[in-house]
């Protein structure tokens, strides 16, 4: 057999070349494909070769491994850096920081600091509208593209969504890509969650509220000044009402965590999940291989087999109510397109259910309180607006509700200060379209684009004046019209066609009127039931310093002192 023999330099050329055709492989992707074995060959066969070519020239083994890995990886990264800094890039023209430009390691540290969102809205602060934040990957804060992105004409889900799957099984409706996938997987959930459904889950949704009044008040103790009041962390609690609902509404009950606590640790298991999963958005490729590292992702599997396990009971147990899981698990055989999804998507909807009502709801509420309880004007006028339309009984009643102006004004501009998904709603070209407009502006297949909420509800463009203040008196007026504002008179400009706290389009939240019915009903009950303050020491500062954006938004605690009303 005819073995070719090489120079010291064609040894070098060949692991160069080599270099070059493999960036040339996966350039069309800028990111390496998720089938790991071409990517294993393609990254460990040249520097094999190279070794053996090198070994020729240089007597040592270890030097030639040295110098053929070197070599190959040298003009791997040195070809992969060169072109996505040159004019070849299609995202050449846009600004953006060099490290982002370059890798996604970048937004991958960021990301692990928990200040995402603050980054990325000084980047767009720095250079405009139009930010290069990866490779492959820009951020767009222009508001009159946002149908284009997201709208039903727009982009379906970006890459980014894939980190949110299960790699194993079928992905939940909220990790489907395909279009007309998501259209027929989205229908339950539609369902599900309609008007006349979410009027069933009311009674619900007031035992729970009611519970959690009464468990709070039952909790209050005299101080040493003999006054009756309950110090705590607010947040906690909120998050053992929403576990305790979420679990009547999708798993036919199972959680009682207001009654025994959170003995079993579910809570930090879901923040440990949502932390873990935050920074593979940046490198969805390696999902699958890094969930088999325990060390690294293993709470990320520790809740998929909780969630599974409740969601399989479920299943198993059917319902005698028409719940949520009632409609994802076609118990009356009405939906005779679901008859071809899979067990596994199906249980998927447990975790998905999981951490769309119950974790998202907890992040709102607690921002609601802490902002009512910076403005104590503003949380006066909230309460008497609850006593006025409830004088004599308990704020239950979800129309009266709804009609409340100010409490809707408190609810939105919550969710424009603190958004449940403050950077990463991502969206990318149709696979195989090409590309996609966005205005004046063609987006190559390949590429994706966020829109990110904190940086856009921030913006004075679309906010004015005080965009990073809370002044729910903004959703009163229409756009600039003159409301009063302390002693003075601000004209006041709100763009609500930047206001996305849901998104919009065919891939927004099916259970925003659901969980707008669940904040007005705690929030008028517990300012019915109790006056409210910081607790005595609270560093009211340390709210907003340690709220971190994982994806999801994760705030912190919020400690509060409640007295009963007379």
């Amino acid at each position: 057999m005819f073995v070719p023999s090489l120079t010291l330099r064609d040894s070098f050329l060949f692991a160069t070349t080599f270099g070059f055709v493999v960036h040339a492989i996966y350039k069309r992707y800028e990111t390496p494909p998720s089938d790991y074995l071409p990517t294993i060959l393609l990254l460990a066969f040249p520097p094999v070769v190279s070794t053996f070519f090198f070994h020729q020239n240089v007597s040592s083994l270890l030097i030639s491994i040295f110098l053929s890995i070197a070599t190959f990886y040298g003009a791997l990264l040195g070809s992969i850096v060169a072109y996505r800094l040159s004019p070849a890039h299609p995202l050449y023209r846009y600004p953006g920081p060099l490290a982002a430009k370059v890798s996604k390691l970048w937004m991958m540290r960021i990301t692990s600091q928990g200040k995402m969102h603050e980054y990325v809205r000084s980047l767009h602060e720095k250079y405009g509208m139009y930010v290069r934040i990866g490779p492959n990957e820009i951020s767009c804060i222009d508001v009159s593209v946002m149908h284009d992105i997201l709208g039903p004409n727009g982009m379906p889900k970006g890459p980014v969504w894939d980190a949110r799957r299960n790699p194993l099984t079928e992905p939940s409706l909220i990790a489907i890509r395909d279009t007309r996938e998501h259209s027929r997987r989205r229908k339950p959930w539609n369902r599900a969650l309609s008007t006349s459904a979410v009027k069933d889950y009311e009674p619900v949704i007031a035992k729970r509220v009611l519970q959690l009044a009464n468990t709070l008040a039952s909790a209050t103790q005299a101080d040493l000044n003999g006054k009756v009041v309950w110090n705590g962390d607010l947040s906690s609690w909120f998050g053992y009402y929403s576990f305790d609902f979420m679990g009547d509404m999708v798993f036919g009950g199972g959680f009682d965590l207001m009654r025994d606590k959170d003995k079993d640790g579910i809570r930090p298991l879901l923040r440990a999940r949502t932390k873990n999963l935050a920074s593979l958005i940046h490198v969805p490729w390696a999902t699958r291989f890094l969930l088999n590292f325990p060390s690294i992702t293993g709470n990320v599997r520790k809740f998929r087999e909780f969630a599974y396990g409740y969601a399989r009971r479920r299943k198993e147990m059917g319902s005698s109510v028409k719940d949520i899981f009632y409609h994802l698990t076609n118990e009356d055989g009405s939906q005779a397109n679901m008859q071809n999804v899979s067990v596994d998507a199906v249980l998927s909807s447990g975790e998905e259910a999981i951490v769309a009502a119950a974790d998202t709801v907890v992040n709102t509420l607690t921002g609601v309180f802490y902002y009512l309880l910076k403005h104590p004007r503003e949380l006066a006028r909230l309460r008497e607006e609850v006593d006025r339309v409830f004088p004599t009984e308990d704020a239950l009643d979800a129309s009266r509700l709804a009609g409340m102006d100010f409490m809707n004004a408190v609810i939105n501009e919550t969710l424009r200060l603190q958004p449940v998904i403050q950077t990463y709603m991502e969206r990318a070209p149709e696979k195989g379209s090409g590309g996609h407009w966005l205005g004046q502006r063609f987006i190559t297949e390949g590429t994706a684009v966020i829109t990110p909420l904190f940086t856009i509800h921030r913006d004075p463009s679309y906010f004015s004046p005080f965009p990073d203040d809370f002044y729910p008196d903004r959703w009163l007026s229409s756009n600039d019209s003159t409301t009063a504002s302390s002693d003075e008179k601000h004209k006041w400009h709100t763009n609500s066609a930047a206001f996305l706290p849901f998104s919009m389009g065919p891939a927004n939240c099916p259970g925003k009127n659901l969980a707008l019915i669940e904040m007005r009903m705690v929030i008028a009950v517990l300012l019915q039931r109790f006056e409210i303050d910081f607790e005595d020491g609270y560093d009211v500062a340390s709210y907003e310093r340690d709220l971190e954006d994982r994806f999801i938004t994760q705030v912190a605690q919020l400690r509060v002192s409640l007295r009963a009303r007379k």
